[in-house]
């Protein structure tokens, strides 16, 4: 067995201001920082961190960086938290993937512009995407973590499904992209927030019936999401290995569904005294997910399981920088 994250690979720009400013506006912020991160980087450091006990290369990174002092960091970060990163392709000539954030100091939220720079590179042909995963054969039971912020996130998804089927697809559709209903079908466990439940909703079922579970949510927050994760569980994504969905619902909890259940958990939130930022919790919350799933642990306690490492995460600054390790949660 083995976890293997696909994905992007960043260097953050991190800007702590009072408010955002309007358009046209120039105003003085509090704080400037840089940090390691990016999706696929962030999720990456939070299942090794998450993770109580692994063989040194049991985890595995695979991306695109520049020839440049911030993708030495990032290699540098992964090589410390004990993530195999040989497979992470130096573009020459290109810079690394930057994100520039700012984060508003009373509320923790935060707006992200990201530059794809070298993640621009990382599509994978058949021959090489065979060389990746020459370690996994076809009885092996792999994680594969995948995301948005490169290119080549459904080829891979294809080529697994065709050659590597005991693989199990770990989807986080962000930045988000419409998928047709036999693609969503390549993905085991979902991973969405509100939002881009909604939007995998519209995306399969067509925008009338995204409408309808609106309505749902309005009249019954939790319950109504209760329903469109059971909808994308049982109608929508791979009914063999898995099968699992998760809601993140921000600072209300989290549901959840797998072919185990017959029918949504939910999770609350856990209150923090003060939200500093919330830049990474989502990859976070993920990571919480997929080192618990490894060790086979329930889908509802990997939720609670993950619940509590994110609340921990949005109490520092940082994306990767915020993830708290597994002795922070079990003690």
């Amino acid at each position: 067995m083995g976890i293997v994250i696909v994905g992007s690979l960043n260097y953050d720009l991190v800007t702590y201001t009072d408010r955002v400013p309007e358009e046209g506006e120039t105003i003085k912020a509090n704080l400037f920082e840089t940090h390691v991160g990016g999706k696929g980087f962030n999720q990456a450091i939070g299942i090794s961190r998450l993770m109580p006990k692994y063989e040194e290369s049991c985890i595995k990174m695979i991306g695109s960086v520049g020839n440049d002092s911030f993708g030495k960091d990032l290699i540098e970060m992964l090589s410390q938290n004990r993530v195999e990163s040989s497979n992470i392709k130096v573009v020459p000539d290109i810079k690394t993937g930057t994100a520039t954030i700012l984060v508003e100091k009373q509320s923790g939220q935060n707006r992200i512009l990201i530059a794809a720079g070298a993640n621009s590179y990382s599509e994978y042909s058949d021959a090489q995407l065979e060389r990746i995963f020459t370690d996994y054969n076809d009885n092996d039971r792999t994680f594969v973590v995948l995301q948005n912020e490169i290119p080549g996130t459904l080829d891979i998804m294809h080529w697994l499904r065709e050659n590597r089927p005991h693989s199990e697809v770990f989807y986080n559709p962000s930045p988000f992209l419409s998928l047709s209903q036999e693609q969503w079908r390549m993905v085991d466990v979902l991973v969405v927030n509100e939002i881009e439940a909604l939007q995998v909703v519209e995306s399969a079922f067509g925008v009338s019936y995204g409408n309808k579970l609106k309505t749902l949510i309005s009249e019954n927050f939790v319950e109504g999401y209760k329903t469109i994760a059971l909808e994308l569980q049982k109608k929508l994504i791979n009914p063999c290995n898995l099968s699992s969905v998760v809601i993140t619902l921000g600072e209300k909890g989290c549901v959840y569904i797998s072919k185990l259940e017959e029918t949504p958990g939910f999770v609350e939130a856990i209150r923090v005294p003060r939200v500093i930022d919330t830049t990474g919790a989502g990859d976070t919350f993920l990571g919480g997910i997929v080192s618990q799933l490894y060790q086979g642990i329930e889908l509802k306690d990997a939720v609670k399981f993950s619940t509590i490492a994110s609340s921990l995460s949005i109490q520092r600054n940082g994306a990767a920088d915020s993830i708290p390790t597994y002795a922070e949660i079990v003690i």
